[in-house]
């Protein structure tokens, strides 16, 4: 398949929201699980919390593998490094033609318009990527628009405790974060590229290209983290501040790491600055201590589908966590669930899950997953297995009662709600625990 073709990139994640079930009106409703477990990780400290959870020689090799991962779009021809090709792209996308998409407000977005935007975001896929770096969050859209879409009238109006899921956000990208450029949008306004983990349209604005010395020095150099949320950085000299979410990770020199923006010629140059012991050096040794300060400065985050709004949702938020300790996870919660080594619980009665997870699971190291959600488990607590997650709510017969933000509950959140429908609890829905550092698990 050569030449230029029509790209109408809305993935997986995007189609799964299409599928979702409309919903009536929702009550509102207090969840007794976030009065019974504390709302603060350092309640779920071990005996020991300085206790290495994974010796860090072991981390460092993890680390290597995760800066392979993050620079991966520089080392690249192609996209095979995602398991994608531009065939298997055109094929899945063409479907999304035939659905009614909608607007804010729950009015029809016309055929014409997604025409329009069919025209506009156009790719040639024997084109030589060009290297390139984020210079600011930036939302990864599978169309170039950054107006809202939804695959409903219902998700559009966001009845009965619905998430409006804009059908059109992938993901987000953080400062720093190292892409390749495979085609510009019509009007220029906007290039479809890939990282380490998506691919997608982002704002033009928001990049800048890369030559041979700045990769070299970005790769090369020692690498420190960020490990606090929000960190505000790079105002002064007429520029505008950003903010850079934990996670984040940049080369750096002594005390100083390294920050892009785009010089004159539209070329990223590299600016220190200094974020003190809010960054530090890649990676974190993983502590329990670490992990629930990570934790806390997560919790109560609002819901952000595909990080919309510069918030998380469910994998956002692990991906980042096990950023900081140098532990690569793909952007899915599906993908995560099958990193590393894997217990699954499929053929676990609900009542006996309990028994596998328990002596299993490694506190603030263990994921537990189920179709298109993934928790973080912290341990037990008056008698139940808990978990850290970004939940947007619980089902319910009448739509769904929303929790909207990361919390700790048991696996059993809801449970008092009334009329709920059967199996519906986490607990019935997990189908797998999973260790991203694989010595910590066993593959069953």
């Amino acid at each position: 398949m050569a030449g230029t073709r029509r790209l109408i990139a809305v993935f997986a994640l995007a189609l799964a929201a299409l599928r979702a079930a409309p919903a009536q009106s929702a009550p509102t409703y207090k969840f007794a699980d976030l009065g019974r477990f504390p709302q603060n990780a350092s309640a779920y400290l071990p005996i020991d919390p300085d206790a290495p959870v994974t010796n860090y020689v072991n981390q460092v090799v993890y680390a290597e593998e995760y800066l392979r991962n993050h620079f991966a779009p520089w080392q690249s021809e192609d996209l095979s490094y995602l398991d994608l090709t531009f065939e298997k792209i055109f094929k899945y996308y063409e479907s999304i033609l035939k659905k009614q998409c909608y607007a804010e407000g729950g009015k029809v977005f016309p055929k014409k318009s997604m025409e329009a935007l069919g025209k506009n975001a156009s790719i040639d896929e024997n084109a030589t990527p060009r290297p390139g770096v984020a210079l600011a969050d930036a939302n990864v859209r599978v169309l170039p628009m950054e107006a809202p879409l939804y695959g409903s009238r219902e998700s559009a109006l966001g009845e009965g405790g619905r998430l409006k899921l804009d059908i059109l956000q992938n993901s987000t990208l953080k400062p720093g974060e190292p892409l390749a450029v495979y085609s510009t949008s019509a009007d220029s306004n906007w290039f479809f590229v890939a990282t380490g983990a998506v691919v997608g349209w982002v704002k033009a604005a928001s990049v800048a290209s890369v030559d041979w010395d700045f990769m070299d020095w970005y790769m090369y150099s020692p690498h420190s983290v960020v490990v606090s949320d929000d960190v505000e950085v790079g105002a002064g000299e007429g520029r505008a501040p950003l903010k850079v979410k934990m996670g984040a990770v940049f080369p750096s020199d002594g005390d100083d790491l390294l920050l892009p923006e785009r010089g004159k010629d539209g070329m990223a140059v590299v600016r220190r600055f200094d974020l003190g012991d809010r960054a530090v050096p890649f990676p974190l040794p993983f502590t329990p201590r670490n992990a629930a300060s990570l934790i806390d400065g997560m919790m109560g985050e609002p819901y952000g589908w595909g990080g919309a709004g510069r918030f998380r949702d469910c994998s956002a938020m692990t991906r980042d966590y096990f950023s900081v300790f140098g532990v690569w996870l793909p952007r899915n919660s599906g993908d995560q669930a099958v990193t590393g080594a894997r217990i699954s619980l499929k053929n676990t009665a609900s009542g006996e899950r309990n028994g596998v997870i328990v002596p299993a699971a490694v506190p603030f190291a263990t994921l537990i997953h189920m179709p298109g959600h993934i928790m973080l488990y912290l341990g037990v607590y008056d008698g139940e297995p808990v978990v850290f997650h970004n939940t947007w709510g619980v089902q319910t017969n009448s739509g769904r009662a929303v929790v909207g933000k990361a919390v700790v509950s048991s696996l059993r959140l809801g449970s008092e709600i009334p009329g709920k429908p059967a199996n519906s609890l986490l607990i019935d829905r997990i189908d797998s625990i999973s260790f991203p550092i694989a010595d910590l698990g066993e593959v069953n």
